[in-house]
Parts: C-alpha cells; sequence; structure tokens
C-alpha cells in the first residue's frame, strides 16, 4: 500500500495485489478497522488495484480487479457511493433486492444500506460522497431531506443517458487530483458534484415532496415528447412542477445548459436520426421543417456547429450507405463487426468505440440513434440469440 496525506483531508492511496496487500486490508485501512467489510474473498487468479484520490468529503475512486472473482459484505458507512462498471458484472444483495450492474449507466448505493456482492473481472470507477456534506449542500440548497436515513432511487433512464454526473467528472478530474487544490477551492468543486448527485437521484422517504430529481425527468420527458412543437420555458416548468427559475437552475447545474437549448439540440438530433436512416426522399429542408426549424440558414448554422457537418453531407452519406446495409452508418457497421468478431471476449464500450473511430459516448449516441439499443445491449442480445440457437452461431439473426 503507498498513501500520501496532508492536513487538510486530501489523501492519495492505492492497494494493489503487487505490493503484497491483502485483499481484505483494502477495506480495513481505508475505513480504520471498522467492520465495514467482512466475509471478503478475491480468488487468487485475481490482480487488484484499489485507487482513492480525494478528501473527507468526496473521494474519486478507482478498482481494477481483473481475471478473477471477488466479493463479501459492505455494511452501513459514512458515505454514498456512486459508480460506474467499465468491464465485468457485479451482483449486489441487499435485504430487500438483488441487483445485477453491467457496464453502463451509473448505480448509487445508499450509506445507510449493508450488502453483499460478488464480481467478475471488474473495472469500477466510483464516487465517494460523505453523508453529512451531502446534507449539508442538500440544506444550502433548500431540499426537505427527511431526519432519517438518506435514501436514493436510481436514476431515469431519461436522466441517465445524457450522463450529468459522469460528465461533471471528466471535466473537474484534474482539479479534484490535484493535491495543490485544496480548502475553499477543493469544496466549491465538491459541492458542484454533490449538486448533480442531489438533482439527478431522487431521495426516497420525502412523504408528499417530489425530488428535484423527478421534476428534471420529467422536464427532459415533456421536452422530448413535444419538441417538433417548440414548448416554451413556462410551458415546460408548469409541465415538471417547477418555476421558471428552477427550472433554468437545476438545467444549468446538472446538464452545463438551458432548457431552450436542451430543446434546440433534441430537435437537431431529431433531424439527424432522420437523415441517417435514409427514410426520406424529400430532401433536407422538409425533415427540418417537422422538427420545427424554418429558417433553412440558421438551421444548417446550428446543424453544423453541433455534428461538424451538413445536412446534406449527412443524407448523402446515409444514402450512399444503403444499398450496403440498410440504415446503418458506416461508423455502426464497423463496431457491429467488430462485436461479432470478438463476442465471446470480455468486451467494452471503450474497445468498441476505438474499432469504430469514435470516442465511446459518441458510439452511445450512434447506436441510440441508428439502432435503438446501446452497443452493450446489441452484445447482450446477440449473445442471447447464440444461446437460444447455437447452430446459427454468434452472428445469427433468431
Amino acid at each position: 500500500m503507498s498513501t500520501t496525506t496532508s492536513t487538510n483531508g486530501f489523501r492519495r492511496l492505492r492497494f494493489t495485489d503487487g505490493d503484497g496487500t491483502d485483499y481484505s486490508r483494502i477495506f480495513s485501512a481505508e475505513y480504520n478497522g471498522r467492520d465495514l467489510g467482512t466475509d471478503t474473498f478475491v480468488t487468487v487468479d485475481t490482480r487488484y488495484e484499489y485507487t482513492i484520490v480525494g478528501d473527507d468529503d468526496v473521494t474519486l475512486r478507482t478498482m481494477r480487479a481483473e481475471g478473477g472473482r471477488r466479493g463479501g459484505v459492505i455494511g452501513a458507512r459514512n458515505d454514498h457511493v456512486v459508480f460506474w462498471l467499465t468491464k465485468g458484472r457485479l451482483t449486489m444483495h441487499f435485504a430487500d433486492r438483488t441487483r445485477d450492474v453491467e457496464p453502463g449507466s451509473p448505480y448509487i448505493a445508499s450509506a445507510s444500506e449493508a450488502y453483499r456482492f460478488e464480481s467478475t473481472d471488474t473495472v469500477y470507477n466510483g464516487l465517494h460522497l460523505s453523508d453529512p456534506f451531502l446534507r449539508t449542500v442538500g440544506d444550502e440548497l433548500g431540499y426537505r431531506l427527511p431526519s432519517g436515513p438518506l435514501l436514493f432511487d436510481q436514476q431515469d433512464a431519461s436522466v441517465a443517458q445524457h450522463e450529468p454526473l459522469r460528465r461533471l467528472v471528466h471535466d473537474l478530474a484534474p482539479a479534484l487530483l490535484d493535491d495543490r487544490v485544496v480548502g475553499p477551492m477543493r469544496t466549491a468543486l465538491n459541492r458542484r458534484l454533490a449538486t448533480v448527485v442531489l438533482d439527478t437521484f431522487p431521495i426516497r422517504n420525502r412523504g408528499v415532496d417530489v425530488p428535484v430529481a423527478n421534476r428534471l425527468r420529467d422536464a427532459i420527458r415533456y421536452i422530448e415528447t413535444h419538441a417538433a412543437d417548440r414548448p416554451a420555458v413556462p410551458e415546460i416548468a408548469a409541465a415538471c412542477g417547477l418555476s421558471q427559475r428552477g427550472l433554468q437552475d437545476v438545467f444549468a447545474r446538472t446538464l452545463g445548459t438551458t432548457p431552450n437549448r436542451f430543446l434546440r439540440d433534441h430537435r437537431l438530433d431529431g433531424v439527424r436520426r432522420e437523415l441517417l436512416h435514409g427514410g426520406t426522399e424529400d430532401g433536407v429542408t422538409p425533415v427540418a421543417r417537422r422538427w420545427g426549424f424554418t429558417n433553412p440558414g440558421r438551421f444548417a448554422a446550428a446543424y453544423r456547429e453541433r455534428f461538424g457537418e451538413d445536412p446534406a453531407a449527412t443524407l448523402r452519406s446515409s444514402r450512399a450507405a444503403r444499398p450496403e446495409s440498410g440504415r446503418s452508418s458506416w461508423r455502426v457497421r464497423r463496431a457491429v463487426a467488430h462485436i461479432e468478431q470478438h463476442a465471446d471476449a470480455d468486451l467494452t464500450v471503450e474497445q468498441i468505440a476505438d474499432a469504430a473511430g469514435v470516442r465511446p459516448r459518441r458510439l452511445q449516441q450512434l447506436f441510440q440513434e441508428e439502432c435503438g439499443q446501446s452497443p452493450m445491449a446489441y452484445l447482450r442480445a446477440m449473445r442471447e440469440r447464440a444461446r437460444r440457437n447455437p447452430e446459427a452461431g454468434i452472428g445469427g439473426r433468431a
């Protein structure tokens, strides 16, 4: 184990099998020997590395446990954990439910909930936020928090697909990992992370009070349902039960945009989906009008800004690809080919995106636009078809 600490609470720790650290010490050393992690195990073929960077309020953590299995029991603790898997599979057994976690959307484990877990060949990125700090931020935001345990539900899919927290962690990571960023500067960064957690994960046990996370969900759904009608901010605010100022605030701090900009981008995405599918013979203008764009010049400029090409170029590329592969763009075709060739391997979104020549987030967008599902969902469906029909092979069609 290696570690550096400072008087302001910032610490940087690294545990690894390579330096002889026993797996169970990861829990006992980090949590001062309290009965947090018990019945821990790790198979001999597992190579593991656990890193922790942050202060008493917020830490960023990574666990790489590759090549084998691990597990144990995690008891109630002082911090709430939001994490993403980028590889492998994790099963969590709570008192009233079991949850299988796979690479993709973030998952939150509330501080007061104990659970038993087993994982296989996983890479985990986590954000740990102390319960007192999260409550302090909630009080400052004017949230009505329960007096008892602070329990969270998972993000709604309409919120999770925009990855508000993961984008913020990515943007703030250089500063959060810098031990020179201390005191009020670090507290301000931690507060931004805590705010997005409170805005996007619904809080349970609030009586008749509706969490802001649910109001954000309703706003996003309303915009997506009525995008072509170009609803105004007062209409969106009324539909989700927020004031206009409250709507503006929650969009700014969680999605880094305004409701109007979010609406415009969603309309542009709708135009692009239609153009990429090549399902129109009328040209760009009728498609743009269906999505509420009435000024061709402004529409073309906005489209170029968002996608880096003219809408006419998108349509030409889509039509050129149609005889070969129907509705799929060449990047999605390349990704699908890589999935089919390596479907028996432990593929990650990052590996598939690299094969397609795009960033993981862009690959996710393209798959949703053209296939109606994520790359990992496509992979799982392919494996399920192969399981049901072994004679067809991994690339066979049901």
